[in-house]
């Protein structure tokens, strides 16, 4: 389905980008909710970026600090073009929907509100898209940072990518740039997804088949980890929010990864509480008789503390 997605566009979407073609070639999207004291850092490494062709669109998501000022306050010292919009409706996938819709520019990438580019971030992107105009999302590894110090490389990984997707957040937020065509056909953010909405969004755009492209180097985003990060949705949800999401993600990837979807359903009852875990449990083993022993180590080495059992997984799966 090489480009396919483009022949599905909407004649208004094909209109939209042909009226805006002399904008610059991409725009970053920031949701932001009662970030007053965080943002600051956010806003201040898009204001160092060595790049300057490019838009930005700050969506506030109904804070309930002063969060919505500080936005304003910087957009009007920037030099770039810089749009505040508000979302009532509470999200991160409604707000990243509202900016998506005010995207006029060929080419969109999502941040978040608590972390960092290097100032050569969209520099990089810009000259990937350049290097690789036959290319629809073009990805990089990124740097999460722990409060400790302690740093850990998340990779954008160009093959099973429906599978690292799901298991590895290949399709996180931070790691690539897409057209924003691309984001259009696909179906845009789900607003009734509460969490894992990029892992959601992911799985519709890989089913598009795009041409994917890596960039290599030194990472060039900074995601901070802590109790109140963005990146930390699983950890703050409940089993039914969770599940939500995945119900979603299984309607994309269809009956024959079924399996894929109880797996990662293992993974959080092992994250969750003793009472609630074995509850999750009984009920993937109670409907599974294929891999039921899978699950079972599945479960038993994360919840003692081992990592990577999707990785290990793989070829059984």
């Amino acid at each position: 389905m090489r480009f396919g997605y483009l022949r599905m566009m909407s004649e208004k979407t094909i209109f939209a980008f042909a009226m805006d073609k002399n904008l610059p070639t991409i725009t970053v999207v920031i949701p932001v909710y009662n970030r007053e004291t965080l943002v600051g850092r956010t806003l201040a490494s898009v204001s160092a970026q060595t790049a300057r062709d490019f838009c930005v669109i700050l969506v506030d998501n109904g804070s309930t600090d002063n969060s919505l000022d500080v936005l304003k306050q910087w957009a009007s010292k920037q030099t770039f073009e810089v749009r505040v919009l508000t979302e009532p409706r509470r999200g991160a996938a409604s707000a990243r929907q509202t900016g998506l819709e005010a995207v006029r520019t060929p080419w969109c990438m999502f941040f978040d509100s608590d972390d960092v580019m290097l100032p050569t971030h969209i520099a990089r992107a810009l000259a990937g898209i350049d290097e690789n105009p036959d290319a629809d999302v073009i990805g990089w590894n990124i740097c999460f940072r722990v409060a400790d110090g302690r740093e850990n490389i998340q990779p954008f990984v160009t093959r099973d990518m429906q599978f690292r997707s799901l298991f590895n957040g290949t399709t996180g937020t931070l790691r690539y740039c897409a057209r924003t065509s691309l984001f259009h056909v696909a179906g845009g953010w789900s607003r009734e997804v509460g969490v894992w909405d990029d892992i959601e969004l992911g799985a519709r755009l890989i089913a598009q088949e795009p041409k994917v492209v890596k960039l290599d180097g030194t990472p060039t985003v900074a995601v901070y980890i802590g109790q109140d990060s963005m990146s930390c949705g699983e950890q703050a949800s409940n089993i039914e929010v969770l599940d939500r999401a995945l119900v979603r993600i299984g309607n994309t990837l269809g009956p024959s990864k079924t399996h894929w979807l109880e797996l990662k359903r293992v993974l959080v009852a092992a994250k969750s509480s003793k009472a609630d875990g074995d509850a999750l449990m009984r009920r993937i083993l109670a409907r599974n008789d294929r891999y039921r022993w899978l699950y079972r180590f599945a479960y038993a080495y994360t919840r003692c503390g081992g990592r990577g059992i999707a990785r290990i997984l793989r070829p059984l799966l």
